[in-house]
């Protein structure tokens, strides 16, 4: 515990990391992806097209294999291994086809048309909370139910339809599994291996007590592995996350390897202490701590699991020698002070081993294994169909809430879509999924994103078509000239949405369509201007759309989920320290530990629809990511704090010192309470109270006096001891957040046209 009074000043609170928190930058084409994904594409689509076209004679009924192949193998893409990514496909297939089939049967009668899309397009775009999967075969599956429901067609012409885009789903099986796989989750869990090797050397440069220069260089190793970790998570196309239980595990590990080297960067104590508890517990933990860290690197690429348990007898064994040695000190004479600063010493290296037994149990859980240890935090949910349901229906009663970002993007998109299939049948355009895929191209999560991107999508169309028709001028009917550019076409078309940009991959978009739809039904470069009157009215779409359902985007629901997660976390830790200082009995706190988590998943989903708007914004990215990060770490802290109550360590002995430590607690909470209402732009009661160091200090000394004098007072006094540490912790954090919250207020009440 710092002995430099009021937690106030800045420079009390070290500098901020030379690296930022979040690095969510990733590279044009990490692994190759999009190259895999356009080279597959540029070989499948023309073999699929000419199948469907001399061979199964399904005139234009070969839409449904060649948008099928497309949604699959370009839009998709699904990624894993062999197995699991060849489930995903012909799931995807048999979800695909139900959807043409339930397109095709509601395309002739508008007001059943548009209500079917509506529900089809909300269902499946909530369905991304699931992430992985979900996340990646959404759009593809909406692309299939929209060329069904916008191409008008009578009932009997559903097997065909269904036919052509299973037949589509099984080819495209085959080549997504074995034509250029890219195994993001194998190369993940080899970047996360070393991740944990890299932070593991920071926790050994940490115990050796080295030069500042050495663990600086260890902290910036560290920080690096864990961010490429990180990239490569937001780069792959099959992003672990949702219920599944190892992606979820998977998500987590990353989570925990960031918070390690926070901890290790901002440590908790800021002063060398006059003395230093010297008992061999400390070597012991540092050791396992280590060990397991190298183990859990192990674990993810193939090798034995990491001994937990010796972690979890390490840390307990620590604990008990550390109450042994403050009592031997302060028999022996040592000022309560002095033994106070002692017992600071290994705080840090205290909640890294925490986090360790943390990291290695889900990285036993991502290798496929069952952690016999998983600290404090509870259990993870036992397999089988069950449980699944369960944590599926808990998903959606998580995010099934009207401030969810996710709802009110479903809701838009969903609005967006049903109006699209209206318009299109009511001005009875020719080709009318081109206004429907228009507006859900265009469709973004504020007006002013949906504006850019409707700038971008009309410049990058019209500059396709224009290219379209002069090729089409030349190649007229020339079947052999048209079949002979095709694959590049599809090739530009696929690699340019990813790797190059949006208006690149618009232009090379309407180019394609040019040449496939001349292949099918020919009709020159007037297909061209059917293309952009289409695209027109559907940018329009979603113009209207974007500026009448929720305008700002996502920053005030950001701010205002943030809030949230806030108040939930100042509800579970106002319970914990109650907990620890002896004011209420162990327990109940896990609907309060419930509730925190779930608006924490609420802001997770805000801050990635946040980031992946891309929209300027007086809130960073990195900020953004701070209020999560400070967030998570407050529960870390109330989750320390309540298990420490439930092993035994309460103030109840030490009255008045635990009232004294109540005092500043209350001032934290409150100091919470104002930060969650400056977010939901509710005007906050000023208070000019902050947390006191030296009060904590005050109550933790006389606590330990008192100890001198009374055994039984032993385990209040380390309760009272505790307690303070873990309140000055989190009033750092509250120092820390002033920034990004000015920040996330400020971009909360911009006007939704800026």
């Amino acid at each position: 515990m710092s002995a430099r009074g009021t937690v106030v000043a800045s420079k009390e609170v070290p500098a901020p990391p030379r690296q930022p928190r979040f690095s969510l930058k990733t590279p044009r084409d990490p692994g190759f992806a999009a190259l895999r994904r356009a080279a597959r594409a540029a070989i499948i689509i023309p073999l699929a097209l000419a199948l469907g076209t001399f061979v199964l004679h399904l005139g234009q009924n070969v839409i449904f294999i060649v948008f099928g192949c497309f949604a699959l193998l370009v839009i998709t893409d699904f990624g894993g291994i062999r197995p699991a990514r060849a489930r995903a496909y012909l799931t995807a297939t048999a979800v695909g086809a139900v959807l043409v089939a339930l397109g095709t049967f509601v395309s002739l009668t508008i007001a059943a048309a548009a209500a079917v899309t509506f529900l089809v397009a909300l269902v499946m775009s909530f369905a991304r909370v699931f992430g992985g999967y979900f996340v990646a075969g959404q759009t593809g599956m909406l692309l299939a139910y929209i060329v069904a429901t916008a191409v008008p067609a009578p009932s009997s012409s559903i097997p065909v339809r269904v036919g052509a885009f299973v037949l589509a789903g099984v080819i495209s099986t085959l080549a997504g599994v074995f034509m250029w796989p890219h195994f993001e989750r194998v190369t993940l869990c080899k970047q996360a291996a070393k991740a944990c090797l890299r932070v593991a050397d920071l926790v050994e440069a940490l115990h050796a007590g080295g030069d500042g220069a050495e663990l600086r260089q260890r902290i910036d190793s560290a920080r690096n592995a864990e961010q490429a970790a990180r990239r490569e998570y937001v780069a792959t196309a099959k992003r672990p996350a949702g219920p599944a239980r190892r992606d979820r595990a998977l998500a987590q590990l990353l989570i925990e390897l960031q918070r390690i080297v926070d901890v290790v960067e901002r440590p908790f104590s800021q002063h060398r202490a006059a003395v230093v508890p010297r008992i061999a517990e400390r070597d012991r933990m540092s050791e396992s701590v280590v060990t397991a860290l190298r183990s859990s690197a192990d674990v993810l690429i193939g090798g034995a699991p990491p001994n937990l348990q010796a972690v979890e007898d390490a840390r307990l064994a620590h604990r008990v020698a550390l109450d042994r040695w403050a009592g031997q000190e302060l028999k022996a004479g040592r000022p309560a002070d002095q033994v106070l600063d002692g017992l600071d010493v290994d705080h840090t290296l205290r909640v890294i081993a925490y986090l360790t037994v943390v990291l290695g149990s889900n990285a036993i859980i991502t290798a496929g294994g069952w952690p016999e240890v998983t600290g404090p935090t509870p259990a993870p949910t036992p397999g089988g169909i069950g449980p699944v349901i369960v944590r599926v229906l808990e998903t959606v009663r998580t995010h099934l809430d009207p401030s969810s970002t996710v709802v009110q993007s479903s809701l838009r998109i969903a609005v967006g879509l049903a109006i699209a299939v209206v318009v299109a049948n009511r001005l009875g355009l020719q080709h009318g999924f081109w206004v429907v895929l228009g507006t859900l191209q265009v469709l973004r999560s504020n007006a002013l994103g949906t504006g850019r991107t409707t700038i971008q999508s009309v410049g990058g169309n019209l500059v396709g078509v224009v290219l379209g028709g002069l090729f089409a001028l030349v190649a007229g009917t020339n079947g052999v000239l048209l079949w002979s550019v095709l694959p590049f076409a599809i090739f530009l078309a696929a690699y340019a949405s990813t790797a190059v940009g949006f208006a690149a991959g618009q232009a090379a978009f309407s180019l394609l369509l040019i040449i496939m739809f001349n292949l099918i039904v020919p009709t020159g470069w007037q297909i061209g201007v059917v293309r952009i009157e289409d695209l027109l009215v559907g940018v329009a779409i979603s113009l209207l759309v974007g500026v009448l359902l929720w305008p700002r985007g996502v920053r005030r629901a950001l701010a205002r989920a943030m809030a949230r997660f806030y108040r939930a976390i100042s509800a579970y830790l106002d319970r914990s320290f109650d907990h620890i200082l002896g004011l209420e009995r162990p327990g109940g706190v896990d609907p309060l530990r419930r509730t925190a988590l779930r608006a924490g998943d609420l802001a997770g989903e805000a801050f990635d629809d946040f980031v992946n708007e891309n929209a300027a914004s007086p809130l960073s990215a990195d900020r953004a990511g701070f209020l999560l990060s400070a967030g998570n770490h407050a529960i870390l802290a109330a989750d320390l704090v309540e298990w420490l109550a439930a092993s035994g360590y309460r103030a109840s002995t030490c009255a008045e010192g635990a009232h004294a430590v109540e005092a500043q607690v209350l001032i934290l909470l409150a100091g919470l309470a104002r930060l969650a209402d400056r977010l939901a732009l509710v005007h906050p009661v000023e208070s000019h109270d902050t947390v006191s160091v030296d009060r904590l200090r005050a109550a933790a000394v006389d606590c330990l006096r008192c100890w001198r004098n009374d055994e039984s007072v032993g385990r209040g006094a380390m309760a009272v001891v505790m307690a303070g540490e873990w309140t000055q912790n989190v009033a750092r954090l509250e120092i820390d957040l002033e920034q990004p919250v000015r920040d996330a207020v400020e971009a909360a009440r911009l006007p939704w046209w800026r």
